[in-house]
């Protein structure tokens, strides 16, 4: 999956060693960096499939261990990194990364408020039928800063994965609110289309 700065990543660890990496990791820093991985990962899972570089550093903020060595965790991501090398020497990889800035002036403009808003209620809008659209509208709501919203939303859309990672390579948040703006509005757009047409024949769908 993809992951991004300011928001909130629930995860349930099963797997033994990323048993063995959390269990680490609260022993160290708490610092998890999560990146995608590249098509083709299924012929090499259990081994080193290739990541796209750009990636994002989480820190774990609220964990649950339980008897049988599995974990919940969550972890809040911190900033956007780009992965250097990285060595397997353990069951996991450990990463060798650097900090990517980015313009954040976008959240800083006077109407940032307004459009942070407007980004929820659409994608509500857009995906109203999905149940993750009611959920993360009422979890996050003003509990994120402008940015936080901007990247949740992008990380939650119905969309292929390499879309949003696309939107993490994005260096404006600016930039970044205003593709995740043309996927709400076009998502927005063709669910009225299909609305439009399921009401022509309702009685009988084939024919729409």
């Amino acid at each position: 999956m993809v992951f991004f700065p300011k928001t909130l990543l629930p995860l349930h660890i099963f797997e033994p060693r990323y048993r063995q990496m959390i269990a680490d990791a609260l022993e160290r820093d708490q610092s998890i960096c999560v990146a995608l991985l590249k098509p083709g990962w299924e012929t090499d899972y259990e081994g080193s499939p290739e990541v796209y570089p750009v990636a994002c550093l989480g820190r774990i903020v609220r964990h649950q261990a339980h008897s049988d060595g599995r974990f919940h965790v969550v972890l809040e991501g911190e900033s956007r990194v780009m992965v250097e090398a990285y060595e397997r020497l353990t069951p996991y990889r450990m990463a060798q990364l650097r900090t990517l800035e980015q313009d954040a002036a976008w959240a800083e403009g006077p109407d940032v408020a307004s459009q942070s808003l407007e980004l929820l209620r659409l994608f509500q809008d857009s995906f109203r039928n999905e149940a993750s659209a009611a959920g993360l509208t009422a979890a996050i709501g003003s509990e994120l800063s402008p940015e936080g919203i901007v990247n949740s939303v992008a990380m939650h859309l119905d969309v292929e994965p390499k879309v949003k990672q696309f939107l993490l390579e994005i260096d404006s948040v600016g930039a970044r609110y205003r593709s995740v703006l043309k996927i709400l509005r076009e998502a927005l757009s063709t669910q009225e289309r299909i609305d439009r047409m399921r009401h022509l024949k309702p009685g009988n769908p084939r024919q729409n």
